[in-house]
């Protein structure tokens, strides 16, 4: 069990410090998202998507970012593109770092769609903006 855990690659120690911080809050958006109404843990809408008024380390970001994606398939849970937005997003709260929560959807074939949520700070996307030309943004929130 713990060797499926742990990466291919050897941890650096910035990413070591801030594993047990990110598989908490994995965890507790988890359960936020399966069990509670969205409006008690979803920020407030923008009208408009802005950009942040501070200057932002986009290299701590981007490191925060890359621990929450690297234990993507290593929880006994299932880690949705929500649930790591929210994560990363409280952990760059807790770093002073404006951010914005993107959520968008992409139509599919039958009339249904795809939906998918996105982290940027000062329009840079630092998690989940992999494929966003199908994506049509529906709110952005800070």
């Amino acid at each position: 069990m713990i060797g499926s855990f742990l990466p291919a690659r050897k941890l650096s120690f910035s990413e070591i410090i801030l594993l047990p911080e990110a598989i908490l809050l994995l965890f507790i958006y988890r359960l936020k998202v399966s069990y509670q109404a969205s409006r008690k843990w979803m920020p407030a809408p923008v009208s408009e998507t802005s950009h942040s008024r501070g200057e932002a380390k986009i290299g701590k970001a981007l490191l925060i970012a890359t621990v929450i994606n690297g234990l993507e398939n290593r929880t006994p849970w299932k880690n949705t593109c929500l649930i790591k937005a929210l994560a990363t997003r409280k952990m760059l709260e807790r770093r002073s770092y404006d951010n914005t929560l993107h959520i968008g959807v992409a139509p599919t074939p039958h009339k249904k769609f795809r939906a998918h949520a996105w982290l940027s700070i000062e329009g840079t996307n630092i998690l989940g903006g992999e494929h966003l030309d199908d994506f049509f943004e529906i709110s952005g929130f800070q």
